[in-house]
């Protein structure tokens, strides 16, 4: 059993790894004008091509409104698409350009690293314990009902 001062050890590494995690993005989207909401709509629109913008704000848990901007401006930097929904024409789908897939290619990569070597350094090649617990964290979050789409 953990005790408190172990628990809030591990808050705090818990935060100093995201901080890693996502500080080692920042050398490739801040000088291209991006934060890391933008990166996190490209990660998804890259992950279920064709998503309606409905279907993203549902996953990031955000109102239309809070994503019309960022939107607009990966658009504007050719890095996304919308397109009109063959199904439904009053639906927006997203997909992401050739220089979008290439950015993404790169930001992926940096990350992909990051998990295979923490898997090797905790000695779990697969990262079935971290898993474990992200799953745990994330059960009730509205976004994981698309993982099974990646």
């Amino acid at each position: 059993m953990n005790n408190e001062k172990q628990l809030n050890q591990q808050i705090a590494m818990f935060y100093f790894a995201y901080k890693s995690f996502t500080d080692s993005l920042d050398a490739i989207i801040s000088p291209r004008g991006l934060s890391h909401f933008h990166h996190r709509i490209l990660f998804f629109a890259e992950q279920i091509p064709g998503m309606t913008t409905s279907e993203l704000t549902q996953i990031l848990e955000i109102s239309k409104q809070a994503l019309a901007k960022p939107l607009r401006e990966l658009k504007e930097k050719g890095l996304i698409y919308i397109a009109i929904s063959e199904e439904d024409q009053r639906k927006r789908t997203l997909f992401l350009t050739s220089t979008g897939i290439h950015l993404m290619r790169d930001l992926s990569r940096q990350q992909q690293k990051q998990f295979t070597e923490a898997y090797k350094q905790a000695g779990d090649l697969g990262g079935t314990a971290f898993t474990a617990v992200l799953k745990e964290f994330a059960k009730d979050r509205p976004g994981m009902s698309f993982i099974d789409q990646f």
